[in-house]
C-alpha cells in the first residue's frame, strides 16, 4: 500500500486536502482504499472507505493516478506517509466522525 498525502490548489478557489490509503495496480494507476478530507487548516472534515462516506467527504474515483504521476499535474503537491501515520489519522478520522 501506498499512503500520500495531496494538497490540490485550485486558483481563485483555495485548497483541497487529501490523505489516501492506495493499492499501485499499474505503474500510472491506484485503487483507491481509504482517503481522509482535510480543511485548509488542517482539520478533519470527512473520510470514506469504500462505499462508506462519513462527514463532508467528497467521494472519490475508485481507480486514481499514481503518486508517481503527479509532476505532470499543475496545482499538486504530494508527500508520502508511512502506514503508521496513515493509522493514526485514520483513527483520528473513525473517532471524530463514528466507525
Amino acid at each position: 500500500m501506498l499512503y500520500v498525502r495531496t494538497t490540490f490548489t485550485i486558483p481563485g478557489v483555495g485548497q483541497s486536502i487529501h490523505i489516501a490509503e492506495l493499492e499501485p495496480i499499474g505503474p500510472h494507476t491506484c485503487r483507491m482504499h481509504r482517503m481522509i478530507e482535510l480543511d485548509p487548516q488542517g482539520v478533519i472534515r470527512g473520510s470514506v472507505h469504500g462505499t462508506q462516506i462519513k462527514g463532508e467527504a467528497t467521494p472519490p474515483m475508485q481507480e486514481v493516478p499514481h503518486p508517481d504521476t503527479y509532476e505532470q499535474y499543475d496545482g499538486i503537491q504530494a508527500e508520502h506517509l508511512d502506514a503508521a501515520s496513515f493509522q493514526a489519522l485514520w483513527a483520528e478520522a473513525e473517532a471524530k466522525l463514528g466507525s
